[in-house]
């Protein structure tokens, strides 16, 4: 039997049974079936006509015992291979040297030892036995497929049974996500500090990984010894499963994510890139003064629009009681703490701002309406936070004064103790602090 396999447009190899690993030994790329290894023998040649065809020889190799497919005869009229609707005689591996297996362009060569129906068995030097089954033809190799379908970042969840309350939002892609295009950014302008992503593989039986900025328990970038050089590690991605990521804090690096997708093949590999940019501009104060020489405060950060719904600023005139600080404490803000020494430095995406400084115990003080663009530097300037302020109306007067007085002598270690009325935190409430009110009676809260 000599068949002839052609590929068109491509050249042939012949390849391990196993690892698709190119070889020329029949050993390793050709096996028969149990039932032929010890009636049939093969041998292969070089087509020296057509690099694109590899030629196999088979033969019965005798003495040959009947099978359930090997059929002795009486004499010599030979034997035969019989079968109804084909027989599997053996596997052979071919490497195709191409990206994709394509088995329309593989068939059996037509000429005069080689049939376009399928076998042909030389009987004797005259006659001959043709039976019409085909080749089969199967990809048993590893796919290199290692592309992905789609990338999706997103944040919230879904709620099904009350969409109303659901938080699920997806971010776009820029590029918009192609298989072909290997690096993305995302511009996010939320205050948040987690992400979802999500991958879509185009093969379910690759291999993903994805590289992510480390951080430490608090939630803080971890550097290399020199300082400035990010540490990555590496988790698994799992196929259409959302990972949640930390995202880098406000004027920090851009948050760099790598997918490694490894097809089933184990050499073929793809890496997508994704950069999470976000955008901010910094408010900042060079000094924090105070009358009483403790300068750490509070500092909360409120979108304007947020204000707006709550607080009519039109309305509201320095120098005169009113309920500001508890209207600003229903809203939504960003919260800091300043340095010891009053200082602090807040990055913030671009946006319209107000701004609280506050203090337990002290007249607090209010921006409104900053403007901060992207890369902009805001000097608030130095402020000096009076104490005294107790009841938080917008003024130090006589209402403080008399919870101070309701205080007087109280220390530390009783359970009625209230800090805010430390001004200088000695741990009693005497009449150091009662001078410090004293000196500060009738200030106001103003607002810039």
């Amino acid at each position: 039997m000599d068949v002839r396999f052609k590929y068109d447009n491509t050249k042939l190899a012949t390849s391990n049974l196993l690892t698709n690993v190119e070889t020329d030994d029949e050993m390793e790329y050709f096996k028969f079936e149990n039932e032929f290894e010890s009636a049939l023998e093969m041998s292969t040649m070089n087509d020296t006509s057509n690099d694109n065809v590899i030629r196999a020889v088979f033969s019965f190799y005798p003495p040959v015992n009947e099978t359930e497919h090997i059929i002795v005869k009486d004499g010599v009229d030979g034997k035969v291979i019989t079968t109804t609707g084909g027989v599997l005689l053996g596997k052979m591996s071919f490497k195709m040297l191409t990206n994709q297996f394509d088995i329309s362009g593989f068939e059996l060569v037509t000429n005069t030892s080689s049939p376009q129906t399928g076998v042909k068995v030389n009987l004797d030097a005259k006659t001959c036995f043709e039976a019409p089954p085909t080749f089969r033809f199967s990809d048993e190799t590893s796919s290199n497929d290692a592309d992905l379908t789609n990338i999706v970042l997103s944040s919230g969840k879904n709620n099904e049974d009350e969409p109303e309350e659901s938080t699920y939002k997806e971010y776009d892609l820029t590029p918009t996500f192609d298989k072909e295009t290997k690096n993305y950014e995302v511009v996010l302008l939320e205050y948040i500090d987690a992400i979802d992503i999500t991958a879509t593989q185009s093969d379910a039986n690759a291999n993903m990984k994805i590289s992510v900025p480390k951080h430490d328990d608090d939630g803080k970038l971890v550097y290399d010894d020199d300082g400035t050089t990010i540490i990555y590690e590496e988790k698994e991605l799992i196929d259409e499963i959302p990972l949640e990521v930390i995202l880098n804090k406000l004027g920090e690096p851009d948050t760099k994510l790598t997918i490694i997708i490894t097809a089933e093949d184990g050499i073929t590999e793809n890496t997508y890139e994704v950069f999470i940019k976000r955008p901010y501009g910094t408010i900042y104060t060079p000094h924090t003064t105070s009358t009483t020489g403790i300068y750490k405060s509070d500092i909360r950060i409120y979108k304007s629009e947020d204000v707006e719904t709550v607080i009519d600023w039109n309305t509201i005139v320095s120098g005169t009681t009113d309920d500001v600080h508890d209207k600003l404490l229903t809203l939504k803000s960003q919260d800091y703490v300043t340095k010891d020494d009053g200082t602090y430095e807040i990055y913030v995406i671009p946006g319209t701002y107000d701004v609280l400084l506050d203090k337990g115990g002290y007249l607090d003080h209010i921006y409104i309406s900053k403007v901060v663009n992207e890369g902009d530097i805001i000097d608030l300037g130095t402020k000096e936070l009076l104490a005294g302020e107790l009841n938080k109306d917008g003024s130090i007067e006589i209402s403080d004064l008399s919870l101070l007085l309701a205080s007087f002598g109280i220390t530390s270690s009783d359970a009625t103790f209230n800090p805010d009325m430390d001004f200088n935190e000695d741990e009693v409430i005497d009449i150091s602090d009662l001078s410090i009110l004293l000196n500060d009676y009738l200030e106001t809260r103003h607002i810039e």
